[in-house]
């Protein structure tokens, strides 16, 4: 049997603190900000520190792992990367790290299935519900504890929550394990980089000589290009924010913002918005081909990305487009760009962190001799391949699961 609850008479919470800045450090414990938000995790790679002894008095905030913790301050629904109400669960990488302010924990009594519950929070009745009740600017949005508290949701009994929960762990395992690997491929990507191209210990470099260049030491017979010798770099566009018609979910093409570069996995497989036909048309946007290496230069400078489809693209983000005569290929030019030391460039706009599109045309770039290129291409390609395939396996997983959910919560299908 089932009844009507209100989720406060079911749970207990917990707000984070508000750690003094002034407080991180290099070393020490590590501290979980809203910002170190995932769709449904934490990031735990680059947690702000504070010193053991302060981080002691406050070991009430240590997070545990499976806790669930729900963002309270936060951006609108149009900014779905940051958006309030945005419910995860802690990973077992963040167990212990205590909470930082804009966010609370949701401890769940024993009537409720602690991971039934986390996805209730994930359903879109919760989302809608928990928007509807925020308030604020139109930058920010806020919610309250009383707000979390009134939602009101069926509950069955324990048996059927379990079942529920079962069925939708069993795709984030799969989600989880596959991440896991991707990580293993990437690193493996990445070493491989720094070993050839950073640290230049590349097969037979024992007989290369080293010599100067704009760029420090490069090995003798490399050369030093300007982008716009190598690439036709473009630029896109965003149409009039008031004129909603240009902007759809599932119409037209995909259209990459900063925020949609922020979470992506070396491949962009997705967007939060697409652009109509017309849009495309009437703006005359320039269309940005699969395996296209792109790169934010306002605001995030060096945030890279490879489509895997025709895409467009706002006005912040570069096409590096590959000439034909150049001897290059994208798993090298995406390790570059994501390597570079974008700061040796200097700030040359008013726009925060920044730097000119003319400036990123005429940017050094190192351009290896062809053998060692083929030899490289030869060697990451399968690597890039196999992330594509397990990144596209997750996609699928998290369509699959998202239908699955509403139905299995509302009741529509049963759990067996």
């Amino acid at each position: 049997m089932s009844k009507i609850i209100q989720l406060g008479d079911y749970i207990s919470t917990l707000k984070g603190f508000a750690f003094k800045s002034q407080w991180y450090e290099k070393d020490g414990h590590p501290i979980v900000k809203v910002s170190d938000f995932t769709e449904n995790s934490i990031v735990t790679s680059k947690l702000v520190k504070i010193p053991f002894e302060v981080a002691e008095k406050y070991k009430k905030y240590a997070l545990k792992t499976n806790d669930i913790v729900i963002q309270t301050v936060g951006s609108w629904p149009s900014n779905p990367a940051s958006v309030v109400g945005k419910t995860i669960k802690v990973p077992f990488q963040a167990h212990g790290s205590l909470l930082n302010q804009n966010a609370v924990i949701i401890y769940p009594d024993e009537n409720i299935v602690q991971s039934y519950l986390y996805y209730v929070l994930k359903d879109q009745n919760f989302k809608d519900y928990i928007v509807g009740t925020a308030q604020g600017a139109a930058s920010q949005a806020s919610i309250t504890l009383d707000a979390i508290k009134g939602f009101e949701l069926e509950l069955p009994d324990q048996e059927v929550q379990q079942k529920i929960a079962s069925i939708l762990s069993a795709y984030d395992d799969l989600i989880e394990n596959n991440n896991h690997r991707i990580a293993i491929l990437e690193e493996m990507a990445r070493s491989l980089y720094r070993e050839w191209f950073v640290k230049f210990r590349f097969p037979g470099h024992e007989a290369v000589k080293m010599v100067d260049s704009e760029l420090g030491q490069i090995p003798e017979g490399w050369e030093i290009h300007k982008v716009n010798d190598l690439f036709s770099l473009n630029i896109g566009k965003t149409p009039p924010r008031n004129e909603a018609q240009w902007f759809t979910y599932n119409q037209g093409l995909q259209w990459v913002s900063i925020r949609d570069m922020g979470s992506n996995q070396i491949f962009l497989l997705n967007t939060a918005e697409n652009l109509t036909d017309d849009a495309i048309e009437k703006f005359n946007f320039r269309i940005v081909p699969s395996d296209t290496v792109i790169m934010s230069f306002k605001l995030t400078v060096g945030k890279v990305s490879i489509t895997t489809e025709n895409m467009v693209t706002n006005e912040a983000i570069a096409h590096f487009n590959i000439k034909n005569n150049a001897m290059l290929c994208k798993e090298y030019v995406y390790f570059y760009l994501q390597h570079f030391q974008f700061q040796t460039l200097g700030n040359t706009s008013s726009i925060g962190n920044a730097i000119n599109s003319q400036v990123v045309k005429s940017m050094p770039f190192l351009l290896p001799d062809q053998f060692l290129m083929k030899n490289y291409q030869n060697c990451i390609d399968p690597i890039f391949k196999q992330i594509l395939k397990l990144l596209k396996s997750n996609l699928n997983l998290k369509t699959q699961r998202d239908m699955l959910l509403p139905k299995l919560i509302s009741g529509k299908i049963k759990a067996i």
